[in-house]
């Protein structure tokens, strides 16, 4: 009977004269001059194959087929006036006016709108708001400091 090791080696012995006689089988299928030329043949016809599958095509039309609308991204709203742009423009300046109210005062700030985004002068009716006080609820501690 035998052990273990011995079949491992047997197994290792096996794979090696394997891994050698394939090695063996590529080399003289390499240099053989009739496969190579087999081989060059093979690759002659799929080539033409291919230039007359494009020969039999149609050209491409010229005409342009008109583009897709692009659907709107983003949230509703309409484009601000000039008069509502500069309004924002000098709101989008101050601080944050919830932390202001505490004593702090956040440049990082977003304009919320008070009555929506498409209602006439809704863009003149807007509070800037730092994301904590916009949106996302604080972190506990920054809560407990600044309620």
């Amino acid at each position: 009977m035998k052990t273990i090791e011995q079949k491992i080696e047997q197994h290792r012995k096996w794979q090696k004269a394997a891994r050698e006689r394939a090695i063996a089988r590529q080399r003289e299928k390499l240099a053989d001059p009739a496969w190579r030329e087999s081989q060059y043949q093979k690759m002659r016809n799929t080539i033409d194959r291919r230039i007359a599958k494009q020969k039999e095509r149609p050209p491409a039309s010229k005409t342009r087929k008109s583009a897709v609308k692009i659907k709107s991204r983003g949230l509703k709203g309409r484009t601000p006036t000039a008069e509502e742009r500069r309004i924002a423009n000098a709101l989008g300046a101050l601080p944050c006016i919830a932390c202001y109210m505490h004593g702090v005062i956040s440049e990082e700030v977003s304009l919320h709108h008070i009555s929506g985004r498409t209602a006439p002068g809704c863009h003149k009716k807007q509070l800037p708001l730092c994301r904590w006080h916009h949106q996302h609820a604080a972190p506990a501690e920054v809560r407990e400091k600044y309620p």
